[in-house]
């Protein structure tokens, strides 16, 4: 049976309209204005390569000169502690418990700072901030710490109102309802005013989707297809301008 939803319950200007089923959540038809959209970070503005080399190959090498180990033994030895940790364990998100347990010198937040070079926002992501920044505010929900995400959107940060993180906000690990209730709340929107885009399907598009949030799933293989699908963020400017989310 279908939850009522959060967003329901306290916005019920979020229940007018018609009320379809789709990949069994609901999606309403309503005439409610979008006034924000949210983005997911890693995966929908940035892709993945970043941390990836931070967490898998700059922290090992760390560790590696600091304990005189080789670079394979170092990061072996460093995966494998990320591994028993997992991600269910909000330690896993932050740098500063790594750097303690590891028994680094650095400074992890000018660490991460260091290597942004290695940021690489997807190609049409500067134009499409542009445009949507003219028309709507802008935010992003990342599970990403805050302060790796400030350090992650550097020259973009100037496009977006607000900064979301469920670890840093919630001291919570996934993306929940409650989270992007949260997120209503901060900005004192209604959840269907809201859109929301990423990449991950629980988190990103079922979530939010629950509490009445028009979210839309970003697929950059072009393996899903659907009403709410898309396979680049020039598409989400269309859906934006021209459909009944």
């Amino acid at each position: 049976m279908l939850s009522r939803g959060y967003g329901r319950r306290q916005y019920p200007e979020c229940a007018r309209g018609r009320v379809y089923v789709y990949y069994k959540t609901r999606e309403l038809n309503v005439t409610t204005m979008i006034k924000t959209v949210s983005f997911d970070l890693v995966g929908t503005l940035v892709d993945s390569f970043y941390e990836d080399y931070v967490w898998k190959e700059a922290v090992p090498e760390l560790y590696a000169r600091k304990k005189g180990v080789s670079f394979e033994e170092a990061k072996n030895y460093v995966l494998r502690q990320y591994d028993r940790m997992g991600k269910n364990d909000i330690r896993w998100f932050l740098p500063e418990y790594w750097f303690k347990h590891f028994n680094l010198d650095e400074n992890p937040k000018e660490f991460f700072r260091s290597h942004t070079d290695k940021v690489k926002f997807y190609t049409e992501v500067p134009s499409v901030l542009r445009k949507l920044s003219q028309e709507y505010d802008l935010i992003i929900a990342s599970g990403t710490t805050r302060n790796i995400i400030e350090i992650m959107i550097g020259e973009f940060r100037h496009y977006f109102k607000h900064v979301f993180s469920p670890v840093s906000d919630c001291q919570e690990v996934k993306k929940t309802a409650q989270f992007y209730g949260t997120i209503c709340k901060v900005l004192q929107v209604a959840p269907c005013d809201l859109v929301h885009v990423g990449d991950e399907w629980h988190p990103d598009f079922i979530s939010p989707r629950s509490i009445d949030i028009k979210s839309i799933y970003l697929d950059r293989t072009g393996e899903k297809t659907g009403r709410f699908v898309i396979k680049d963020l020039e598409e989400l400017e269309d859906l934006l301008r021209f459909s009944n989310l």
